[in-house]
């Protein structure tokens, strides 16, 4: 079990300006057996880009979509084809891994086959700390698990509890599925299916990664409240018309429920930025809870 190979997804759009600093988070981590195939979704050649940064590891793969811009799912979907490992750990182009999180995450999984850590939230301008993604006294409030090592256990109602994205280790046998190509909340989607088909996922209420708001996120720019709109739509409507992948009627009724919590939550947002264009999501969902 702690000797797996895991298999690490990136997918890379211009990633010139972050992803040697997510590379050598993997290269520092305690658990040595992984390979990371970097999906290059712009046909950059970001290994011997790699290369000249000073960065050679036989572990880092690369793979091409064939589309330039074709969107985060479609990549990591491509890079999932040739996946090695008995494990399938998401890590995105800006973001870092801690160096015990591997290892961790694998422990923990050996109960269902998925597990996640709680998440730091930080401003990459500044390296100033927004937010963490759950509020750990929450999970231990509603938790059976008695082992001290683990927060709990996140089950869908939980998906309630944050905005934040979360990055799981699924084992491959619960990561059967893809990841829906739509333009915003692909990653919610997979997660919350494998949630489904594993029944709840193990949490270790340590922060193990980061997640990193910055100018050039999903979550900015001057139409994304539109486009989240349209991908939450366009979520509901396949949800109605072939519950998009959920198989049983308690699931698909709480995506239904997330989704439109979110559709909420993106207008509120919206008006927002009009008096503070540069606001984030992140932090002005912090102002929401904490107003």
């Amino acid at each position: 079990m702690q000797n797996s190979l895991v298999s690490v997804i990136t997918p890379v759009y211009k990633g010139q300006k972050t992803l040697v600093r997510a590379v050598q988070s993997l290269l520092g981590q305690s658990h040595e057996n992984w390979e990371c195939i970097i999906a290059s979704d712009d046909g950059f050649d970001y290994l011997s880009w790699l290369k000249q940064q000073g960065i050679k590891d036989e572990r880092l793969k690369l793979v091409f979509t064939g589309k330039a811009k074709s969107g985060p799912n479609i990549a990591r979907n491509t890079a999932k084809k040739i996946a090695n490992g008995d494990w399938i750990a998401p890590l995105d182009a800006d973001d870092l891994y801690y160096p015990q999180r591997l290892a961790t995450l694998l422990k923990a999984a050996d109960q269902t086959g998925v597990a996640l850590d709680n998440v730091n939230v930080v401003n990459d301008q500044n390296e100033q700390h927004i937010d963490t993604a759950f509020d750990v006294s929450y999970i231990k409030e509603r938790s059976d698990i008695n082992d001290t090592t683990l927060g709990g256990k996140i089950t869908l109602p939980d998906f309630f509890q944050t905005d934040t994205p979360l990055l799981m280790l699924f084992h491959k046998s619960i990561a059967t599925h893809n990841w829906e190509n739509v333009s915003r909340g692909g990653d919610t989607l997979f997660n919350m299916r494998a949630v489904e088909k594993a029944g709840w996922a193990a949490f270790h209420n340590e922060a193990l990664h980061e997640y990193r708001v910055h100018d050039e996120s999903m979550c900015h720019g001057t139409n994304v409240g539109s486009v989240f709109q349209e991908a939450y739509e366009y979520t509901l409507l396949r949800l109605e018309e072939d519950g998009f992948g959920f198989e049983s009627e308690h699931a698909h009724h709480q995506v239904i429920q997330l989704i439109k919590q979110k559709i909420q939550l993106n207008k509120m947002y919206e008006k927002a930025r009009l008096h503070t264009p540069e606001l984030d999501f992140q932090t002005f969902r912090k102002s929401v809870i904490n107003a």
